[in-house]
């Protein structure tokens, strides 16, 4: 993933090789750090002093990244090049007398990327030229299926949690949430009780704290899963740091941050579970621009609070690249109808247009709001098919009791006092939904996803109209040639004829074994009449049969 290169040898080598052209070589995608020796001790190197960079790329374009300091007299600068060819970089540090950080040049040769695992073979992700899912670098399609491991970087050990992001490859998740400072669910900081930073008015870093993190988060790239982490957990209590630092401290530690993972393979959430809404919305604004608002970056979200949406607050931040929200952890039915008929059902034609994730759906095992109950498999797979196919399909996320907050099984999550006390992570980790999401992730990665769209035409006859719990989701390609749709339950589905792909091929899908069986249909004037084949949730997948070669003659 790294390619470790002292600066001073690296600007020796520069110089040096010129008339021979022997560049130190890095291939494409794979992270440049640049480690340099400061020549002054600084009380407070986060406040006293600046380094930057800009790198020139063979195409001439510059981007501008930020360094950090590592502890002792250390910095270093990393970066992720994107094209092939020779690469020169210019760093400067605020201290302009410190010849250890300022005014010092080199360059690189970037060659043809290792490949290994899909991040590093096809790049890190962006969003799509239609802005509507996820791509990586050189375009091929990313579906977003992410775990929810809030606490897990923070409170794991290197093999617990090698053995975590092992069980979530093999069950298709693509990508992991994560909180990256202390936060209510994890108030004393990291599992060796190192905290983030110290101080308010003036913050001070614990380099050995974000050493810790970039280890898990080289695990999770290494296991060829996106990292996502929340920068500032938002939701009220002191226990998060937003609400008591100043705008600028705030600042300040987010671009730390940026700078340190900044390139790795992952997405940003800038706020996690806030209120962003009114007049809130003005400083996340604010600090998004001071955050994200110059140069190259990941997707950026903002995580709201639950049935928040942030659209109209955030529609001119050009920074925020990516829509998410929670639905929630209920299960009645005003949850449901805010699914499927709420603001993203709605709002993700408006422009500009972003990729829609519901970021948090209701987590398996967690104590529903309303009917004090566990959330059960189906109810979790129900909110993640309707999510998909509530808006353009880009991804969704998936949570489980007892893995978000890395839970021992003895005690409630920290901050969570009235949840009731989680099963151990070990036993979540393989919870039914969890283990489910194998044939959600291979079914969607199987047809052309991205060009999906809502489309309520597709069914002659709503189910939801009855029975809010019986919401039938559906959408269809512009083209005509792919249609999906889920119910939640045991129905004969009604598909509009005008709707059918053609020449048509036509499975059911079961979301609990993924096995698929054949279709037994009867057409009743203009609708096709599909009865699911057996009780339980069901995916019905349309698609038009692949033309056949065109034989030529000798």
């Amino acid at each position: 993933m790294a390619s470790r290169i002292s600066l001073l040898g690296l600007c020796l080598a520069a110089a040096s090789a010129s008339a021979q052209q022997a560049l130190p070589l890095l291939p494409k995608w794979t992270r440049f750090q640049g480690e340099l020796i400061s020549l002054k001790a600084y009380d407070n190197p986060i406040q006293d002093v600046q380094l930057k960079a800009v790198f020139t790329s063979p195409a001439d374009e510059q981007y501008e990244v930020d360094g950090f300091w590592d502890g002792g007299n250390d910095w270093k600068i990393r970066f992720l090049p994107d094209l092939a060819g020779k690469w020169t970089f210019q760093i400067t540090c605020s201290d302009e007398e410190n010849r250890g950080l300022h005014n010092l040049s080199g360059a690189f040769r970037c060659t043809a990327p290792l490949g290994g695992n899909a991040l590093s073979q096809h790049g890190p992700i962006r969003v799509s030229r239609d802005r509507t899912h996820f791509v990586h670098e050189d375009s091929t399609p990313f579906f977003w299926m992410a775990d929810t491991a809030w606490s897990g970087p923070l409170k794991s050990n290197e093999f617990d949690w090698k053995h975590y992001l092992s069980e979530r490859k093999r069950q298709g998740f693509t990508a992991v949430q994560w909180v990256a400072t202390s936060w209510r669910g994890a108030p004393d900081g990291d599992a060796d009780g190192n905290k983030a930073f110290d101080g308010k008015e003036k913050i001070s870093i614990n380099p050995e704290f974000f050493q810790r993190l970039d280890r898990r988060v080289e695990a999770i790239n290494n296991a060829g899963l996106l990292s996502v982490p929340v920068l500032l957990w938002a939701i009220s209590g002191d226990e998060n740091p937003v609400n008591f630092l100043p705008d600028d401290q705030a600042i300040l530690l987010a671009r730390y941050m940026v700078a340190r993972w900044g390139a790795t393979y992952g997405a940003w959430f800038l706020g996690g579970d806030g209120d962003y809404s009114g007049t809130r919305a003005a400083r996340w604004r604010t600090l998004g621009q001071a955050v994200f608002g110059g140069g190259r970056h990941f997707p950026v979200f903002m995580h709201p609070k639950g049935k928040s949406w942030v659209f109209e607050e955030f529609r001119d931040e050009k920074w925020m690249t990516a829509l998410g929200y929670q639905s929630g952890h209920d299960v009645n039915d005003a949850t449901n109808n805010w699914i499927h008929h709420g603001p993203a059902s709605r709002d993700w034609a408006k422009l500009p247009y972003r990729p829609v994730i519901n970021i948090e759906p209701a987590y398996e095992g967690h104590n529903s709001y309303s009917k004090k109950q566990p959330i059960t498999a189906h109810e979790v797979r129900r909110a993640m098919y309707w999510s998909l196919l509530n808006t353009p399909t880009a991804g969704v996320s998936y949570g489980a009791a007892g893995v978000w907050g890395w839970d021992d099984g003895d005690a409630p999550t920290p901050g969570h006092p009235n949840a009731g006390t989680p099963p151990a992570w070990r036993d979540a980790l393989n919870f039914d939904a969890g283990e489910q999401v194998a044939h959600l992730s291979a079914l969607f990665q199987s047809v052309e996803f991205q060009k999906l769209r809502p489309d309520s035409s597709v069914l002659a006859e709503q189910p939801g109209d009855e029975t809010l719990s019986e919401f039938a989701a559906a959408a269809s390609s512009a083209d005509g040639r792919l249609v999906v749709v889920y119910t939640p339950v045991e129905k004969r589905l009604k598909i509009s004829v005008a709707k059918l792909p053609t020449p048509l091929i036509a499975a059911w899908v079961n979301p609990r074994t993924g096995e698929r069986s054949s279709v037994l249909a009867v057409l009743r004037g203009a609708a096709l009449e599909c009865p699911a084949p057996g009780p339980g949730d069901w995916l019905l997948l349309l698609r038009s049969k692949p033309a056949e070669p065109v034989a030529t003659g000798d």
